[in-house]
């Protein structure tokens, strides 16, 4: 007979079923759980769309110094740039930016998601243009830039700079033509922030020229009407020549024939006062204060805004005894000492 071992009561592991009410309370954190994973998601969709991605309209929005959260959201819906203002306050506090979002002036699209949006303003990436006003080019010319780089039209530029007197640079005070900023303009690449009113595009040009230009120049050229001889002779020596040599001798050929008692008689003041890019025979004969080959001197004032290397140029001509000189077909300057040899250099060069 086998002797069975008693069995311990240790040995059975007794397996309680779970209560009702613990059952019930896995359900509610799963419940939970899986309702927080849905909305995370929901807000995670939300921010990163955009109220319209088919629009790609371009609009200017501007934070005020002081707007709130609330006030820019606001705003942003009223623009029509976001669907949800309260998203976009949650999203703004809790967020990269953490509610710290900065005034500027913003270009934003209905095709732009909340969050970019959001986070555009808490960087602070402010919306500019860049724009290329060249050396040589006239208020005119500049306005034509300033169109095509959306700003508004070429006629609202040159309003921009009218009344002369309203701008208190004061090297401004010894212009020869008190009813022009032409000239003083500094020519340079601006990053240019959207909205910005053409007066005050141009009050930034003219203090650039007063950083740039003014601390270059001898004393005696910063306080008299001696800067306006030079920015003058500089605008023509700015149209008439491409390379710093070839400007330095241009200008020498004006000093010398000023001195002489010479006209000037350059083409580019006559095209200045014609408003044309080429100069007709007729066109010598105009009744104008710019017209070198009419008026003894200079001109009234100058008839582009030059660049630096072309006011240096005209500050430290070259020593020569020219008193004539052409720029042939490729641009090159060629001297000339007298009229036979002037005429000369005509046939050669551009017949």
């Amino acid at each position: 007979m086998t002797n069975t071992p008693p069995v311990s009561s240790s040995s059975i592991t007794s397996k309680k079923p779970k209560s009702k009410l613990q059952v019930i309370i896995l359900i509610a954190i799963a419940m939970a759980l899986f309702a927080i994973i849905c909305l995370v998601s929901w807000v995670l969709v939300a921010v990163n769309s955009a109220k319209d991605p088919n629009n790609k309209a371009q609009i200017v929005f501007v934070v005020e110094q002081g707007s709130g959260i609330d006030k820019i959201a606001s705003d942003l819906s009223k623009k029509g740039l976001i669907s949800d203002k309260n998203l976009f306050i949650l999203y703004a506090k809790l967020g990269p930016s953490r509610g710290k979002l900065k005034p500027g002036v913003y270009l934003f699209s209905p095709s732009m998601s909340l969050s970019k949006i959001a986070d555009t303003i808490g960087k602070a990436e402010i919306a500019n243009k860049k724009v290329v006003f060249q050396e040589g080019l006239t208020i005119a010319e500049m306005g034509q830039k300033w169109a095509r780089a959306g700003f508004g039209t070429a006629q609202d530029f040159i309003n921009g700079s009218e009344p002369p007197s309203s701008f208190k640079q004061a090297f401004l005070s010894y212009r020869s033509n008190p009813n022009s900023l032409e000239g003083y303009l500094y020519p340079a690449t601006y990053s240019i922030v959207v909205n910005t009113s053409a007066a005050d595009q141009i009050n930034s040009m003219l203090d650039s020229f007063g950083s740039v230009v003014i601390p270059k120049l001898p004393a005696e050229y910063q306080n008299s009407s001696k800067l306006n001889d030079l920015i003058t002779l500089a605008s023509i020596v700015e149209k008439e020549a491409n390379t710093t040599e070839d400007r330095k001798l241009v200008a020498s050929v004006f000093y010398n024939r000023l001195k002489l008692g010479m006209k000037l008689e350059s083409d580019v003041t006559v095209n200045y006062a014609t408003g044309k890019s080429q100069t007709l025979p007729s066109d010598l004969s105009v009744d104008s204060p710019y017209n070198t080959y009419k008026v003894a001197g200079l001109p009234l004032g100058p008839i582009c805004n030059p660049g630096l290397d072309a006011i240096l140029a005209t500050l430290n001509p070259a020593e020569t005894d020219y008193l004539f000189f052409i720029a042939d077909k490729n641009g090159v300057v060629r001297l000339a000492r007298t009229l036979q040899e002037h005429e000369a250099n005509i046939r050669k060069y551009l017949d």
